[in-house]
């Protein structure tokens, strides 16, 4: 539990729970390792309860056309996840993917109605959170839908290198991302080819290098 506690003392969200609910918390979290492309739960899943990125990534995935997935968000490092259904009891409206190795905490819904029903107001803490997490979507989807789709591409992979200083080759699948940037893979596959064939990346199995940041920091 000692351990727990210290992960989650430097989070804000967790720091503003009443003292109560601060050691309830860490006396029910529960650490969880998880595979790349493992699922944490389904679209359409009962709750199970609350979770917090403690290393790695885990995408948040909708399928808003038949067969063609679109990441809603990224929950990194210190990002928690899964409070929507716990506030109105619906099923989960997303699947949640390991991206790469991670490992996640993880606070069960019964503890969470435990803790709920002696400490209502634990419900304004996990609807703020709720909150906060609605607005980094809106944010991100909003962002996806105006840029054109090189500069889509070009922020994603700007993005996912600055998470390591002078990181030129970036670790992901084409699957990964076109789900990322929220387009079929055919279209995805000519837009790196145009990349490609004009010095900025260089495409590798599971992997793409960038070779021109300036030249993709002009498309963003």
């Amino acid at each position: 539990m000692l351990g727990v506690v210290r992960l989650l003392e430097v989070d804000p969200w967790f720091a503003g729970l009443p003292p109560g609910c601060r050691g309830w918390f860490a006396a029910a979290a529960r650490k969880e390792k998880l595979v790349d492309g493992q699922c944490v739960y389904r679209a359409g899943d009962p709750p199970s309860g609350l979770f917090r990125v403690l290393s790695g990534e885990v995408r948040l995935v909708s399928y808003p056309e038949t067969g063609r997935p679109l990441t809603n968000l990224a929950a990194r490092t210190g990002c928690w996840f899964g409070e929507l259904s716990i506030l109105d009891g619906g099923p989960r409206p997303h699947d949640a993917i390991a991206a790469g190795r991670s490992l996640v905490l993880h606070i069960p819904l019964a503890d969470i109605q435990a803790m709920g029903r002696a400490n209502p107001a634990l419900y304004q803490h996990i609807a703020l959170l709720a909150c906060q997490q609605h607005r980094a979507t809106i944010d991100h989807i909003g962002l996806m839908l105006l840029r054109s789709p090189p500069a889509r591409l070009a922020h994603v992979l700007l993005r996912m290198a600055g998470e390591a200083p002078c990181q030129q080759l970036v670790r992901i699948n084409r699957e990964e991302l076109a789900c990322r940037i929220g387009m079929p893979r055919d279209r995805l596959s000519r837009l790196l080819e145009m990349a490609e064939q004009g010095g900025l990346i260089r495409t590798i199995h599971g992997r793409i290098e960038i070779l021109n940041f300036e030249g993709l920091s002009s498309l963003t």
